[in-house]
């Protein structure tokens, strides 16, 4: 029993531990996957099967309206969970490990053009090569490595500091307004 235990850990720390490899490039048009020595591409530009549009008359009429008058009311726990999930998007940008990523913008304005290269000069994103071409060229060729225990860690810890009780309260006002239907008073 005990030999099972140290295995189990032993194959939950290889998971948590290997670095997850993706990589983007647009010239010429894949998006690869590499984790514990096993490469996954998907060739990007393929055109997908087109759906039949929906008819205006099928739509049906949501709670829409009742849910943000919901949301409007607690706006003070809406703007504290936006600022959240801000730091923690930022968290997990930071345990990113770039290599040998180069990306370079052209935009139809040559004004803009000017302005967005005068941006960049100032702008350091540290193993990231940025640049702004004249030539109406787009192209990005990103390797990023993200390692799952980091990214785990710094969820960890954002789940730990929720609100739970008020979460609790505004999915309850929430359900209670899909309900009621948006003609319920502000």
């Amino acid at each position: 029993m005990i030999y099972f235990l140290l295995g189990l850990i032993l194959i939950l720390t290889l998971f948590l531990a290997a670095p997850v490899s993706l990589g983007y490039n647009s010239p010429e048009k894949w998006l690869k996957v590499r984790w514990l020595g096993m490469t996954f591409t998907r060739e990007l530009g393929r055109k997908k099967k087109e759906k039949p549009p929906k008819s205006d008359s099928a739509a049906k009429k949501g709670p829409g309206l009742a849910n943000l008058r919901v949301l409007w009311r607690r706006r003070d726990l809406v703007k504290e969970l936006m600022g959240r999930l801000l730091g923690l998007a930022g968290e997990i940008y930071r345990t990113f490990s770039f290599r040998d990523s180069e990306a370079s913008i052209s935009l139809p304005d040559p004004l803009w053009n000017g302005m967005l290269s005068a941006v960049l000069l100032n702008l350091q994103v540290q193993d990231v090569a940025l640049a702004v071409n004249f030539q109406a060229r787009n192209y990005a060729k990103i390797w990023v490595a993200i390692y799952p225990y980091r990214v785990l860690g710094k969820l960890a810890v954002f789940l730990f500091h929720l609100p739970y009780p008020r979460l609790v309260r505004l999915a309850w006002d929430l359900k209670k307004a899909r309900r009621t239907g948006w003609m319920t008073k502000f």
